[in-house]
């Protein structure tokens, strides 16, 4: 599905090679044939490569639940840029989609827990995310997912109407957390799909523990007008100044607003059940 990654960064640019490679299954292609009557070697060879390969398999299969870090998606070069406070901007080709799938990755001089909070006020994002006319919490699925209405100003084609599920979940051993999202429905979009990761960062420049904010967001726009270049390119930019705008919010809350943020913290337990 898609190709290569396209990356881009403030003052430099990197392309990220595939990651998470393991090497494919056997097939009957490539594996060598039995013979139909097994000698009594071959048949001891086979019991002593069972466990090996029931070991293997269990590896391969573990390794693919085991979410990756964020911070191992990046080059050396990208964690420098983004220790200089600029943002990672990476897209990858979506087959099928008319925009492609697009990552960004910042900084915030924050907790986790904070810039996770700060997120998980669905009703306050329409104060400082670009373009967004209106936000609300329209159904309560349980502490942990949740419904968001959401009213989009979209140049040349109008408001957008559309609403998101969110569901909240947290890695205690790593001190990370995420809220991945699925559109449920919408008055033009085909469909939407992302996540806002935020794990526990240091700051080699500042020499400072942080977050590395890591916001991915496809979308499938449901106008042929999306296609059209400088509107594909305006799509494209609004992700990343959401995740900016987030940014600045999250500084914001914790330099001048702590009584909202220590609210906000305060909900985002509740909802952890912490």
């Amino acid at each position: 599905m898609g190709g290569r990654g396209r990356a881009e960064v403030v003052g430099d640019g990197h392309e990220r090679s595939p990651r998470g490679y393991c090497p494919a299954r056997e097939s009957p292609h490539n594996m060598r044939r039995l013979s139909s009557t097994p000698t009594r070697s071959t048949m001891g060879d086979m019991r002593r490569s069972v466990p090996v390969l029931l070991i293997c398999c269990w590896i391969a299969g573990s390794s693919r639940g085991v979410p990756q870090p964020a911070s191992d998606e990046l080059s050396a070069a990208q964690k420098d840029a983004i220790d200089r406070g600029a943002q990672v901007f990476v897209t990858n080709p979506v087959e099928g989609s008319l925009w492609p799938r697009a990552s960004v990755y910042q900084y915030v001089d924050a907790t986790p827990e904070e810039a996770a909070a700060v997120f998980w006020d669905f009703d306050r994002h329409d104060t400082y995310m670009p373009g967004l006319k209106s936000s609300r919490i329209a159904r309560v699925i349980d502490p942990r997912t949740v419904e968001v209405d959401y009213v989009l100003g979209v140049p040349i084609m109008g408001d957008e109407r559309y609403t998101v599920r969110d569901q909240l979940s947290r890695d205690v051993k790593g001190g990370s957390y995420r809220v991945g999202w699925t559109l449920v429905r919408a008055s033009s979009t085909k469909a939407a799909e992302g996540s806002a990761r935020f794990e526990p960062y240091r700051n080699r420049r500042l020499s400072r523990a942080g977050t590395l904010v890591a916001y991915v967001n496809l979308v499938s726009p449901g106008s042929k007008l999306a296609g059209i270049g400088f509107v594909r390119k305006k799509g494209l930019a609004r992700v990343r100044e959401t995740v900016r705008a987030l940014v600045q919010r999250i500084e914001v809350e914790r330099t001048a607003e702590p009584a909202v943020l220590a609210e906000q913290v305060a909900t985002l337990r509740a909802a952890l059940g912490a």
